[in-house]
């Protein structure tokens, strides 16, 4: 997979490490020609680029990027300028980080696909989680499980919950159905809005768009997904 991550303070750079340690393609950009300097060996790319600047942000590949993240921590204007315009951008997939209450309340309402709170996420369970593609939010219990909120792949859609090898295997255990709906947020972007269904029968039908919460062997996941 190949990944973007902007801002290389002590969180993003040990996700760019991480993701690079395993085997993936990471592009590492910060302001600070000191971290760029210090991390160029250990991380796939970096680059010294100030990305609050357009012309600077659309010089980089940003179509071919699976994931990007936003990891500035310190510096509030430049997280929010930088994922509003990763967001016009419309990258696969962007994830945001927020430091405080109010820098989450931004991001949260910039429209992105998932938010990092920096007391919850460690670079490392964050990277693991990012590996699969599927895979919302989760949250690691040991070195082969975890608790997953996967979004339903689009070969899935509108198969019986029995239909899919989740419920057969003894490493995995559906727990709950997440219905994710879109509404708008406070400054016109669409943001999603979740209801949780517990006790799911194995007729579920599952539906576009839905989530699954499972928990279980991450392997096994990994797994099933790959058929």
């Amino acid at each position: 997979m190949k990944f973007l991550v902007v801002g290389l303070g002590n969180f993003g750079a040990a996700l760019s490490m991480k993701l690079t340690s395993m085997g993936h393609e990471v592009i590492g950009v910060d302001i600070n020609m000191s971290k760029v300097e210090a991390l160029k060996d250990k991380i796939t790319h970096t680059v010294a680029m100030d990305l609050t600047d357009l012309q600077n942000l659309n010089s980089l590949p940003l179509k071919e990027m699976d994931v990007v993240v936003v990891a500035i921590g310190e510096d509030f204007a430049a997280s929010v300028l930088v994922t509003a315009l990763l967001k016009q951008s419309k990258v696969k997939k962007l994830i945001g980080r927020a430091i405080n209450d109010t820098h989450r309340t931004v991001i949260e309402a910039l429209g992105v696909d998932e938010l990092l709170l920096p007391e919850q996420d460690s670079a490392e369970k964050v990277a693991k989680r990012l590996t699969i593609p599927m895979v919302e939010n989760s949250y690691e219990i040991c070195d082969e499980s975890a608790m997953l909120e996967l979004r339903i792949p689009q070969r899935f859609y509108y198969q019986r919950l029995s239909e899919t090898g989740f419920t057969r295997s003894s490493n995995l255990k559906v727990v709950a159905y997440v219905h994710v709906e879109n509404e708008k947020s406070l400054l016109g972007h669409a943001r999603k809005v979740k209801k949780l269904e517990l006790d799911v029968h194995p007729d579920k039908e599952l539906k576009p768009g839905d989530h699954l919460i499972l928990i279980g062997n991450v392997k096994e996941l990994k797994r099933i997904l790959a058929k």
